[in-house]
Formats: structure tokens, sequence, C-alpha cells
């Protein structure tokens, strides 16, 4: 049931080969592999050299030495400050640490201390960006990115204390292009012949060689704060995502606008500015079907704060639906747009464009790229999916884009919605969708029906939504299986509801239980699937079912036979955070790391929004049967993505804890 038809098998393959050490003849788009980004870093790609600081990278060293890094450090700060300044006065008081069910705020000393870095975890190969480069007459071919997430390694008690958090730099550099201003050779680059691995010595030989990337600015996606699911207990937590672009000239910082990203509450002010807006808008209909648009300065940001649990349906995560009716749109012609058909869905196309809209849609806890987990990260707390779904699906798109600049034939410009599935790409214009797999992205057939390019859920499941927002024109729902199925497995949701959206203070909506998904009986024997709550970290419920013996050893999982739809993973609870803080594997070992079944999820089969593809550790008997399988947990029940009480260098909270997650009535 989760598995693509087999007509798209060609198409998982393809994009799973271009992430792959020996990708002959396939273009490569990211980079993800640890030891070859371990490698780069210590080649001159690390963070400190954006900064032109050599030697120690730790992040005291950099705010001390590097005036660009330390500038940088200061606006995030006074950008936290006022945010939280502004929940203070909307009732909602923020703590640096605690041990409280309160609101968790970023603790800006992470970026100040020698104990922190931020860690090389992805190099992702944008020349698909020429396209948006062209607009402005830029000669450049397109971008490469690297990825930086921060990350912390200090002894404490004798022991060693790692992990990461979910704080990521973006650098950008554009790609010089080839001697005659073509993209050709440049395009060519990135794809290694037979007798090549994609290795930091081939990288930087190549596609890497500095003399062909010119720094262009520095990316910013940082969780700042979050809610503990006790708190929101029916929300199931909540997280807000801090997001803007440096430029760094030497010393000098400027604060760079947001691609495509309106800032509503000036132009909700300004009715003449408002209007130019909406002038822009329709003189570029098929731009903006396209999917290559660049919006003017004038109208753009120059910050905003995406917002999670049910990022997709948040009213904040919608800012062009906040400032148009869709009947300003109306007398525009829709006969033409590959896309588009209605005003509606213009709308969505540019919410969906814009920052907070892409990031919050398609994606995994707010983020396109999370990275893998080096040797460093505690195997209970590491990660077996380093992308989001969004990511996963364009690879193909971006693939076919470099082979067809590589042989000089124009390229497929069109860029899809961003929860849009896998499809195989053409040069001609022709989009093949895949049926969206269980769980993933799908629009309701009232909203299908106002753009021309759509899809259909596969296997069996049906469009749900679980959650619907006030003040959101457009449903995004999820393909699920309906009501009462037979075939019900754990981690499934089992609880719908609404959001009360609060335009002017996001952190004060409101998310209301309104129906149960399926019916569920008390099971007092613990081998029939029940239908946990929100209260205790997993958003709009989910089903659960208890590991018997057969679950504990995959019996399902067999060579050659499709992947279950459920795997006995890990069950969380305060114990096990404290744990995995603190680095007490004895304390683990003694029973505070529990079985219970949750959904299976590979490279290729996804989570559904707010859950994310966790790794099994080594040690789990019989784990080599089910290698490259994960499972599904709650975002923040993974400590490496939550910003909030991990242990710290400095005078440490009284536990290492947040919210328990499962508590003692959950445990195995």
């Amino acid at each position: 049931m989760r598995r693509l038809a087999v007509l798209f098998t060609a198409l998982v393959i393809a994009a799973l080969v271009a992430r792959s050490a020996n990708a002959a003849e396939q273009p490569v788009t990211i980079v993800d592999d640890p030891a070859v980004l371990a490698a780069l870093d210590a080649k001159g790609f690390g963070f400190a050299g954006i900064f032109s600081v050599d030697g120690a990278d730790d992040l005291k060293t950099l705010y001390d030495k590097a005036p660009a890094y330390h500038a940088i450090v200061d606006t995030v700060a006074a950008d936290i400050a006022a945010l939280r300044a502004e929940m203070k006065a909307g009732g909602r008081t923020l703590y640096e640490v605690t041990d409280a069910n309160v609101g968790r705020i970023m603790d800006m000393r992470w970026l100040k201390t020698e104990a922190a870095r931020f860690r090389l975890v992805g190099v992702v190969n944008r020349l698909d960006r020429h396209d948006f480069a062209a607009l402005e007459g830029d000669k450049s071919c397109g971008e490469v990115r690297f990825i930086y997430r921060l990350a912390y390694s200090f002894k404490k008690g004798g022991k060693v204390l790692a992990s990461r958090l979910p704080f990521n730099f973006n650098a950008v550099y554009s790609a010089a292009p080839d001697a005659d201003g073509g993209c050709v050779g440049v395009a060519g680059r990135w794809t290694p012949q037979l007798d090549e691995s994609v290795d930091a010595g081939w990288l930087t030989g190549g596609p890497l060689e500095r003399a062909g990337l010119t720094f262009k600015q520095l990316e910013l996606n940082a969780q700042v704060v979050r809610f503990p699911s006790g708190q929101e207990t029916e929300f199931g937590g909540q997280a807000a995502y801090l997001m803007r672009i440096f430029g760094i000239e030497g010393a000098t910082v400027s604060e760079k606008p947001l691609e495509n990203t309106p800032d509503t509450a000036r132009l909700s002010q300004d009715a003449a500015l408002k209007k130019e807006l909406a002038d822009y808008v329709s003189a570029n209909v098929a731009a903006v079907d396209l999917g290559v648009y660049e919006i003017p300065d004038a109208f753009l940001a120059k910050k905003v704060i995406s917002w999670s649990t049910f990022g997709s349906a948040r009213q904040a995560n919608h800012p062009f639906t906040q400032l148009f009716q869709s009947k300003e749109f109306a007398s525009l012609d829709y006969s033409t747009p590959k896309l588009l058909r209605t005003p509606e869905a213009l709308v969505e196309r540019l919410d969906n464009g814009a920052c907070q809209g892409c990031h919050q849609a398609g994606s995994t806890a707010g983020f396109h790229f999370i990275g893998l987990d080096d040797k460093t990260t505690s195997p209970l707390n590491r990660i077996e999916v380093g992308i989001s779904p969004h990511l996963h699906a364009e690879i193909p798109r971006r693939q076919a884009w470099l082979r067809a600049t590589q042989e000089a034939k124009e390229p497929n410009r069109y860029r899809p919605l961003s929860f849009a599935p896998p499809a195989t790409w053409t040069d001609t214009g022709d989009v093949d969708y895949a049926p969206a797999e269980m769980a993933m992205p799908c629009l309701m057939p009232d909203d299908t029906k106002r753009f021309g390019e759509t899809w259909q859920c596969g296997g069996g499941t049906i469009c749900t939504p679980l959650a619907t927002a006030s003040g959101v024109r457009t449903t995004l729902a999820q393909c699920l299986l309906p009501k009462d199925s037979p075939k019900m497995f754990s981690g499934h949701p089992c609880l719908t509801g609404s959001i009360a959206s609060n335009a002017a203070q996001p952190f004060n909506d409101r998310y209301s239980i309104t129906g149960q998904f399926a019916a569920f009986a008390p099971d007092v024997s613990r081998t029939a699937y029940t239908c946990r709550p929100p209260k205790i970290g997993v958003p709009a419920g989910i089903a659960y079912r208890a590991c018997d013996d057969k679950d504990r050893s995959f019996a399902a999982f067999k060579k050659g036979k499709p992947m279950p739809n459920e795997i006995c993973g890990l069950v969380g609870g305060k114990k096990f955070d404290v744990c995995v803080a603190t680095n007490n594997f004895d304390q683990c070992l003694g029973g505070a790391v529990n079985r219970g079944n949750r959904p299976a999820c590979s490279a290729d089969h996804f989570c559904r929004e707010d859950y994310m593809c966790q790794s099994l550790p080594p040690d789990t008997p019989g784990a080599a049967k089910v290698k490259g399988i994960g499972f599904c947990s709650p975002t923040y029940f993974i400590f490496q993505m939550r910003i909030d009480n991990h242990a710290t260098p400095w005078a440490s909270p009284t536990s290492a804890t947040m919210d328990a997650g499962f508590g003692a009535a959950e445990e195995e």
C-alpha cells in the first residue's frame, strides 16, 4: 500500500542513484554523505570560511573574531527579543531554560559558545536557479548551496554530550558560466564518469572548484520558539521558525529581502503599495504559473516567522491569502496557464512561492534539508532520512533540467507546487505525476478543479483533511485510509480538527478537535489499535498497537516483499528524554528505551506532516533485517529537532527534559 506503482519504480531508482557515492552518468543534485561533507569541511568549505576566519571554527571564536558573524548573531538576538516581547504582550511568556510546562525560546548562548559549531550537512546543486538569475540579467549558471546546521559537543560528568539543533544557515554561491557564457560545461561537471566517485576530491576538483563560485548571500531558517504538547494539548505542540537573508561584504552585513515573500504588515497599512503589488501579479500571471518569477524588492519582507504544527494549513503561512481576496484577480484570463485555472489557484501559487509557504508545505519540520547524522550523535537521536518529501520529489525535475542543459537543449522550466508528488519530467513541458503515497499531501476535489495540474491519491487511500483553518481558502489534505478501514496501522492519524486563526498573533491560533477519524475501543488486551491523543505530543493523534513478539523480530519484513506499513520502533517518555540529553545509556538500557509500533519509513517512503523518519539504534535486536528502514516519530520527540532543554556547557537546568512525550501509561 505504501509503495509506488511499478510504473514509477524507475523514477524512484533514479532519485536514489543521484545520491549514491558512485552515481556514474547521473547528475548529482545533493551531497549528504557525512564522511564526504566532513572532508569538504576540512578542505576549506567550513562555516568559518564564509567569514574568512582560519583555524578554530567554534562559535565563541567566530563571535569574537568575525565582525560579520557577530553582527548576524546580534540581529537574530534582536529578532528573538522582539518576538518574545510580542508574545508576552499576547499572553505567552517564554523561557530559555525551564522544566515547567511553558513556552521555550532559543538560548542565544548556543551561538557564542566554544562547545558549538555550524557543521556542513549538505551541498545542493541549484544550477536550475539560472532561470531566476536570468530574470535579473545575471549571467551566472544558477547556484550552489552549502547547508550548515548548529551542532554541539562537550564533556560533562565524564561523558561526551553531543547533538544537533534545528538551526540552519544556507550559504548561497553563484556558479560562474563557461568561457563562452553558456552553462553546458558547468552542468556537465556535475555528472561523474564511470570511473569516478562522488567524493571530496572529485567535488573540489570539479563542480566545487573555488574559482567557479562567488558568494551571494547567507540564508537563515531556525526554530526559535517551541510550545510543548502539555501546553498545546490539542495542537500536540507548536514551533516558530525565523527566516532571514544576509548579505556579507567583509565586516559589513546587510539585511536582504526574502524572495517572493510579501511584507504583509506594511502592505496591509499601505493601500497604494498593495495595489501596485496586485498590478504586478496581474501583469505576470504567466511567470507565476511557470513558477519562475521575482516580485520586486519594494513589496518584500526582510524577516518572517513560519509556524507549525499543521504548518500547511496555518493562515500565517499564507501571506497572499491574508492580503488579497480572490475576486481581486477574477477578471484575468485563465484559459492559457498550465497550472492556474482560477483566482484561488493564483493566490495559492503565490502563497506556496513565499518562504513560509514553501517551507511549511511538503517539508519536514519547516526544513527541506536536515542532513544526516555523523557518529557523534547518540544512536537514540538519529534520523534515517535527511531531506523532505518536496526535495525528494524535486530531484527528478532537477536532474532533467541538468541533462537538458548539458545537452544544450531548452530545459523544462516549470516548477511544481512544493506539495506535489514525484513526477516524470520531460524537456517538452509534459509532467506525469505519480499517485500520491500514503500520508502525502493532496488537494480536496473542490480545490483540485481550480488547478490544471493535479494528481490522485494511490494505494486505496482517499484525500482527507486533518486540519482546516479559518481565513485559508485552499485545503491541503493528506492521502489516508478510508474511515474504519480494516487496514489500519500504527501511526495513522485518528483525529481531525479545525484551527481558529489569529492573524495578528499566530502564536495564539487555537486548534480544536472536531472528530475521530476511525472508531477505536479501549484496548484491554493491548493487541488492538487505540487512539493516542495530541496532548502526549502526537499531532492529529495516532492509531497505536503494542509490539508483539513477531513485531519485535520484524517478521513482516521479508526480502523482495513490499515494505509493511508499520514497524516496531521506539516510544518516548521522560526517562527517554533524560537519557538522550545526558548520554546516559546505562539508564536507557535499564528500561527507558521502550518499543512500540510506528509507521515504517525510508528514503523513498516519507512520514506525514509533523512527523519524521527516525533511525533504529544499531543495537536493536534484528536491526540488520530492516537496514535503511526507520520509524515515523512526532518531530519534537526527536531530541535534535527541538531547541530547548538540551544539556548545556554552562549551568544546566534541573532536568534535561521537555514535555514527556509518551507518559508512563503509554510506555511498553
